[in-house]
């Protein structure tokens, strides 16, 4: 494992700690706490592709590349959401923990 992963790794347990602290309302129903020991959590820059049938909403994930995947979250694990929406969400298991909206694209 490298340094930079490792620094990395420790980051994202930092930000999720206090991203979890600031947004708790708006993490999944159901979501278990995460395990800031194994911390086995990956952070994305998200942004809402669609909702489809006001059931699910599919969302693009990012990183600093580019696209890396997508998730289809129901809609019910948001506040308020729209298409093109851009989040700043945190991902365990393929399920979603955690999410903040974010004024612009970080990567753009």
């Amino acid at each position: 494992m490298s340094d930079r992963y490792d620094s990395s790794r420790r980051r994202v347990c930092q930000v999720l700690g206090s991203l979890l602290a600031a947004v708790p309302a708006t993490s999944t129903a159901g979501a278990r706490e995460p395990d800031t020991d194994s911390c086995n959590v990956e952070p994305y820059v998200a942004v809402v592709d669609r909702i489809v049938d006001g059931d699910h909403v599919v969302l693009l994930l990012e990183d600093e590349t580019g696209l890396v995947d997508q998730l289809v979250v129901p809609v019910t694990a948001f506040d308020d959401v729209a298409e093109r929406d851009i989040l700043f969400v945190v991902i365990r298991d393929d399920a979603l923990l955690a999410y903040r909206h974010l004024d612009d694209h970080p990567y753009r």
